[in-house]
């Protein structure tokens, strides 16, 4: 399989502050060193003795070697209840024991990802049963084994983790060397396109099926957040206590999003490091503009303007960003709002990452007609549930700025 590249390639999602300067969606996110830094739940069987649930994270990798341990439960070969390990090349799934499935993988430093492993016991199949998405991409899994219809208790208990594999109080090894944005645990599996359809949105806590989740923004960003020794998720269910990590400073701590840009003026910002730039002008079909290779970019005049950046084989380029010095003010051309789930049943979110900004939103059947409207800050619930299938425009309107989506009713 070769590198994840796909069509909206950073996923950055960014929102306007007061104060002009932009911010990212799940913006503080907690770094793991690669050097023994873990992330520790206990015991906490919230995927053992399973037939179904789903499990996914936002993660950025900042090598594109190296072997390593996502998230796992187990303390040996034969007392193991979930693992996914990048060993060799590859990603390997294990679910109970020995039974697992395995696929190429080379992560992109340039990239955040967003994984999600869906287990399925009453599947009639091993590839029914157990399925792992990159990006919203379904993987071709190789089996070994039988994927068990039910997730396995582990006896003596193992501690369920994120960042290595842990064989034990004393026994670590296979550490990620990378940041966690967002995980999130659901007791259903989550089809394809629900999957999709929670690669961008965080998680608002009152989604029907969500066990628990964790935004990890539970510290300042950079600071010093050594008096944090164990936080909770968004439902109570879980605590982690970080293991041997600083909790102060720019690693081993919680940080910045990692592979983002941020917006002050009309200087954008790329916070990517060790890797090449080249600014594009997104108005003229992303036109190279020429000698503008650094990590910052001032506009000289309004339009709107993306970065590539390139790090060995990796290219990935950011959302546009719309200078607008006219109007004195920044926006951006793609999503700083989000709508979900979608397609839509009963119940339809639009949500805003604004800081307290009032927004206004219509939404319009085929023929032009406002079937509902109002308005909201951050978020709003509209009930859908008797709107006819088909697709809906929705209009979003924050001061001059006006944002079109489309929605479409099962």
């Amino acid at each position: 399989m070769k590198k994840i590249n796909p069509a909206f390639l950073l996923v950055i999602l960014l929102s306007m502050a007061s104060t002009g300067v932009y911010s990212q969606l799940d913006q503080t996110w907690i770094d793991l060193d690669g050097t023994n830094d873990f992330l520790d739940f206990g015991t906490n069987n919230i995927l053992a003795g399973k037939t179904q649930f789903t499990v996914e994270m936002r993660i950025h990798f900042n090598s594109s070697t190296g072997d390593y341990t996502i998230i796992g439960q187990r303390n040996s070969d034969v007392n193991r209840t979930i693992v996914l390990q990048r060993w060799a090349g590859a990603f390997y799934l294990f679910l109970s024991n020995y039974n697992y499935g395995y696929c190429s993988f080379i992560p992109c430093e340039t990239h955040i990802y967003h994984l999600a492993i869906v287990y399925d016991g009453t599947g009639a199949s091993n590839s029914d049963r157990l399925k792992l998405y990159i990006d919203g991409v379904l993987q071709t899994l190789t089996f070994s084994g039988t994927i068990d219809n039910t997730s396995w208790v582990t006896s003596p208990a193992a501690n369920l983790v994120l960042g290595c594999e842990d064989n034990g109080p004393t026994t670590q090894l296979q550490f990620v060397n990378g940041q966690y944005g967002e995980l999130a645990i659901w007791n259903y599996p989550l089809t394809q396109s629900q999957v999709n359809n929670r690669i961008n949105p965080e998680v608002l806590g009152n989604e029907n099926g969500l066990l628990e989740y964790f935004h990890f923004d539970n510290g300042i960003a950079g600071g010093d957040n050594t008096s944090i020794t164990s936080f909770q998720g968004g439902k109570g269910v879980c605590t982690i206590t970080p293991k041997n990590m600083a909790m102060n400073g720019t690693t081993s701590n919680f940080v910045e999003r990692p592979v983002a840009v941020s917006v002050d003026g009309n200087v954008i910002t790329s916070n990517a490091t060790g890797v090449t730039y080249q600014w594009l002008d997104c108005t003229n079909g992303f036109e190279i503009i020429p000698g503008e290779t650094s990590a910052s970019y001032t506009a000289t005049a309004d339009g709107s303007y993306a970065v590539q950046i390139t790090l060995g084989s990796c290219v990935d380029t950011s959302t546009c960003v719309k200078i607008s010095s006219a109007t004195g003010t920044n926006t951006l051309q793609t999503p700083a709002i989000a709508i979900f789930p979608n397609p839509v049943t009963n119940e339809v979110i639009i949500e805003s990452h604004a800081t307290g900004e009032k927004l206004v939103f219509e939404i319009s059947n085929p023929l032009g007609q406002v079937i509902a409207d109002g308005d909201f800050i951050n978020r709003t619930v509209v009930d859908a549930s008797g709107f006819a299938p088909g697709l809906y425009n929705v209009k979003i309107k924050a001061g001059d700025m006006v944002v079109f989506k489309k929605m479409m009713k099962d």
